[in-house]
């Protein structure tokens, strides 16, 4: 999840500035009018300061940095394209091969002519919105408290929009559809690519997190199975993989017990297939659960709508309570070739 900040905006002016802008900077504004207006006929003591954004914002970015997704979503946002907040749908477009060369020794044979087909994909790029308030009097009995209680509050419903979108990515949304685009995920999409750890015909009948799995059968998966499952896509660049921590405990091993003598861990030693960029843990998979993808936007990328933000609900009576958005929108776009082919994975297990 990206939220709001001055790195952010200096990044891309055009976009995240223009929202910052012209949506967030005038409703807080807004709202701090309003409360001066409220506090010059009232009391003064119930106002909520201007540098309260600031603390807020300071305890959004702190969260972010717990686990809840984090492991991918970290390396998930440096791909992240910006998109107008008004496109509810993002298409992108892909073209097939075209051409036939024509051998001959004169160079006067028929040469036909060709162009490439082309094939529309779209993404949903959906909002995500949560909010929280306090009473009017009970904002007064928080005064001492600092606004401690706001800043609880802050952190427990990011942390819930933050897994959201997390999860979001994983597996979609099966109930948003717009215009016949459906809001995949991860595990979800018919582009991504699923590998079957199952007995089922074409599966690899493994089980990671079982400690009767040797070492050597777990390597040979990642380098025979998996590595034949990204040759037939063409992927030559390293993957990311996210893996449960039932996989990763058994990926702590030691390496050594497998046949012939051999060092370190077996996460160590999977580290050195070229294939591999980087094995990660994340407690939002379980048991045999994984999935992985090519760093690149040319496989993956998330769509960027509106970063999230914290915006407060003018009041518009003394005794009116005390309430906040938090709100971003975001969709995330997986990328194949004309032909299906993808640099995005996940496990399943299908069983004959």
């Amino acid at each position: 999840m990206r939220y709001f900040d001055q790195a952010l905006v200096n990044s891309n002016p055009r976009a995240h500035g223009r929202w910052w802008n012209e949506e967030v900077v005038p409703a807080r504004e807004h709202f701090h009018n309003v409360e001066d207006n409220l506090a010059a006929l009232s009391n003064a003591s119930a106002v909520l300061p201007r540098d309260a954004w600031l603390d807020l914002d300071n305890i959004t970015r702190r969260v972010m940095r717990a686990d809840e997704g984090q492991v991918w979503m970290a390396d998930l946002m440096p791909l992240a394209k910006p998109v107008n907040i008004g496109k509810t749908v993002h298409l992108n477009r892909v073209s097939s091969d075209a051409g036939t060369v024509v051998r001959s020794m004169s160079g006067q044979v028929p040469t036909p002519m060709d162009n490439v087909n082309y094939d529309y994909r779209g993404t949903p790029v959906p909002i995500f919105s949560t909010g929280y308030g306090r009473e009017w009097r009970q904002w007064n009995s928080l005064q001492s408290e600092n606004f401690d209680a706001l800043s609880d509050d802050q952190e427990a419903h990011v942390a819930k929009i933050r897994r959201d979108q997390a999860m979001y990515v994983l597996d979609g949304d099966a109930n948003i559809n717009v215009d016949g685009y459906t809001a995949y995920g991860i595990r979800t999409s018919p582009l991504s690519k699923a590998v079957n750890l199952g007995d089922a015909v074409g599966g690899a009948d493994i089980d990671l997190t079982a400690a009767a799995t040797t070492s050597d059968e777990i390597d040979t998966f990642f380098t025979s199975y998996l590595g034949a499952i990204l040759d037939d896509n063409y992927i030559t660049g390293a993957v990311n993989l996210y893996v449960s921590p039932e996989i990763a405990r058994n990926l702590d091993r030691s390496y050594s017990g497998a046949d012939g003598f051999k060092g370190g861990t077996l996460m160590s030693y999977l580290l050195t297939n070229r294939r591999i960029a980087k094995i990660a843990v994340s407690f939002e998979l379980s048991g045999n659960e994984f999935f992985g993808f090519v760093p690149s936007a040319e496989y993956i990328r998330p769509l960027i709508g509106m970063a999230v933000s914290t915006i407060a609900v003018p009041r518009v009576m003394p005794n009116a309570n005390y309430q906040f958005h938090i709100w971003g929108a975001m969709g995330i776009e997986i990328r194949a070739d004309i032909n299906e082919r993808t640099g995005v994975f996940y496990s399943t297990v299908v069983n004959a």
